[in-house]
């Protein structure tokens, strides 16, 4: 049976919304406020154009005179690769996904502007930046472009081909746009160079080099192999005639065209050919022969370790013995999707005590026998796993920030494994969780 990549995502907040994002901007202010929530934007629950409608903006609008510049940050959330698109839309149209791919302004790396691993031996792994992103974050600057005119528009910035099976993410910061030098409108640009390749024309990417292909999440439409690293120049721009941009101050490169319609053109060159994409938010790149994954929608039915039996188990492959009392801490098993023979599981760990070194213990079906974790990505370290007394597997966590967890928060554990036993509510209900104090 073929070993899946694993992945882990970790994420600690403190006023969890209905979605958890793996990152969003965190300055500007976006319109829902979304540093203060730690949340971000994805599908199924949120397919974009921006983080909450129009009609729900929490944030005013910013003043800002045309050739202004916006230093843009959002954290890196331990998941490594992808793009980041910057577009514009009148006010008035931004909950259009046209409006704004008819409008790219740049399109970057993700890891850029100062983040990265905290090891960097091991490019796709954790950091131990806040989710809120302050420390470390990813950020570069953009200028507002010449040619909008007077009156409110809206910044979008998105972020897909993140690993390692990312859906789409998006955040939007409206602004009126008040005076300023005037000028026609400009060809988009792409800027490669990020942690993993640093001054060169591409970017590290994961499934897709394009939004609105990995719309819901795990991926459902990769235009590449599920799960593979792969590097590259956004889809539509010829990697051969670009010149890379130092990730800290990206807007110094030279400037390759993109049009910015619904075709992308590659830059001049000779015997050059044009490279049609439609952009609107009806594209979608040919389907793979990949079986697209079954994702569960709506409300689900939740587990916690109070609600039902826990196996009796003294011992553990961790060797640890002081388990926490479950009237304090809340475990939860949100989610489980299944495609293949993988399956993602999403853990909530809800604490209402302050603690610290801290171990997670996942206790699968014994039915389940083929559950093989392969790695774990940010969320922790995979620590042990064994099959006596009862089969198992432990589970650490990295970084400061991750280890203290105070009374009042909420950790959120993405986990992804492989299984011959593809029933999600059996998966669901009967794999059981414990929590040790080392």
């Amino acid at each position: 049976m073929a070993i899946s990549r694993l992945i882990s995502a970790l994420l600690l907040s403190l006023c969890i919304s209905y979605v958890i994002g793996h990152s969003y901007v965190t300055s500007p202010t976006s319109r829902s406020n979304q540093k203060q929530s730690n949340s971000g934007c994805r599908g199924p629950n949120c397919l974009g154009p921006c983080d909450t409608p129009l009609n729900q903006a929490k944030t005013p609008a910013v003043t800002i005179a045309r050739g202004g510049s916006i230093n843009v940050k959002w954290p890196r959330n331990n998941h490594a690769g992808g793009f980041i698109r910057f577009a514009w839309a009148q006010t008035s149209g931004s909950d259009s996904h046209s409006n704004f791919d008819s409008n790219v302004q740049e399109i970057h790396c993700h890891e850029i502007g100062g983040c990265g691993p905290d090891d960097a031996s091991n490019p796709n792994g954790g950091d131990s930046g806040p989710a809120d992103g302050s420390t470390r974050a990813c950020q570069t600057t953009i200028k507002v472009p010449l040619h909008l005119t007077d009156g409110a528009w809206t910044l979008q910035w998105a972020w897909f081909g993140g690993a390692f099976a990312l859906g789409d993410y998006y955040s939007c910061i409206d602004y009126k746009i008040q005076g300023g030098s005037s000028a026609g409108k400009s060809d988009a640009v792409f800027y490669g160079g990020d942690f993993s390749y640093p001054g060169q024309n591409k970017c590290k990417f994961f499934n897709t080099d394009r939004l609105h292909a990995c719309v819901n999440e795990p991926c459902d439409k990769p235009v590449y192999t599920m799960y593979q690293e792969q590097a590259g120049p956004a889809f539509g721009i010829s990697s051969s005639s670009q010149t890379p941009a130092t990730p800290s101050t990206p807007t110094t490169a030279a400037k390759p065209a993109l049009t910015t319609g619904a075709r992308v053109v590659a830059p001049a060159t000779t015997g050059s050919s044009r490279i049609s994409l439609t952009t609107g938010a009806a594209a979608r790149p040919a389907s793979t022969t990949r079986s697209r994954p079954e994702l569960t929608t709506g409300s689900r039915p939740t587990l916690t370790t109070g609600s039902r039996p826990v196996v009796e188990m003294p011992k553990n492959c961790a060797g640890l013995s002081t388990v926490v009392d479950i009237s304090a801490v809340t475990l939860t098993i949100n989610t489980v999707d299944t495609w293949s023979n993988i399956f993602r599981m999403e853990i909530q760990m809800e604490a209402h005590m302050d603690l610290s070194d801290w171990m997670i213990q996942v206790i699968w079906p014994a039915e389940a026998f083929d559950t093989e974790i392969q790695e774990v990505f940010n969320a922790g370290d995979l620590r042990c796993s064994a099959s006596v007394p009862t089969r198992h597997t432990m589970i650490e966590p990295v970084g400061q920030w991750a280890n203290n967890i105070k009374a009042g928060e909420q950790m959120f554990i993405e986990l992804r494994a492989t299984n011959s036993n593809m029933n999600r509510n059996f998966l669901k209900t009967n794999t059981q969780l414990r929590l040790f104090k080392k």
